[in-house]
């Protein structure tokens, strides 16, 4: 090991100061081991602060790109979530009827009722912004009044958002049961 404080001792400030270059040529040649063992030791040390500083800005960068992962993995699992929760709600709408379909649904109701449907409008649809309003009217006629009720239950109570807005009816001479309907739809837009 280096004796700096013997080193020190030697090279005198002063001395140094009146030292020719040939003393201190000598004075190097005579400790030029542990000058070059110093030497070594200081140039070892900052390569050993540059490669930490270097393995350091790399362990830094590296949880810079783990940072910016985790985030985007979080934000995936957040638009799964998102995803699933849409695809919950969207099961959970009313299934969709559109204008045809409206006449035909209503069709096969009076059929499994027993109650003929004698006229109907056209089916009418206005957009309403986020749903579309269809309407339609028709006439119908049933032989006894349970039929009459049971046929506008079914309407009211199927899957599909369907709504009897007006209802009217009579008894004529033969006890059959006429009556005229107006029933609504929602179709919601997705």
């Amino acid at each position: 090991m280096i004796d700096l404080n013997k080193l020190m001792s030697q090279i005198d400030l002063q001395s140094l100061q009146s030292m020719d270059a040939a003393k201190l040529t000598g004075l190097l040649k005579e400790h030029q081991n542990n000058i070059i063992k110093f030497a070594l030791i200081i140039a070892s040390l900052i390569a050993v602060v540059v490669m930490f500083n270097d393995l350091h800005s790399k362990e830094e960068a590296l949880r810079g790109q783990i940072t910016q992962m985790q985030q985007k993995l979080d934000a995936m699992k957040s638009r799964d979530a998102v995803s699933g929760e849409l695809d919950t709600f969207n099961a959970a709408l009313p299934k969709k009827v559109n204008e045809f379909e409206l006449i035909t649904l209503l069709s096969d109701f009076a059929k499994s009722q027993h109650t003929s449907i004698t006229s109907m409008s056209p089916a009418e649809s206005v957009d309403m912004g986020l749903y579309d309003l269809i309407n339609v009217h028709f006439n119908g006629v049933t032989d006894n009044f349970k039929d009459m009720v049971l046929f506008l239950r079914t309407i009211e109570r199927s899957k599909y958002p369907l709504r009897i807005d007006t209802w009217s009816g009579s008894e004529d001479v033969n006890n059959k049961i006429t009556f005229d309907v107006s029933v609504s739809a929602v179709m919601i837009h997705t």
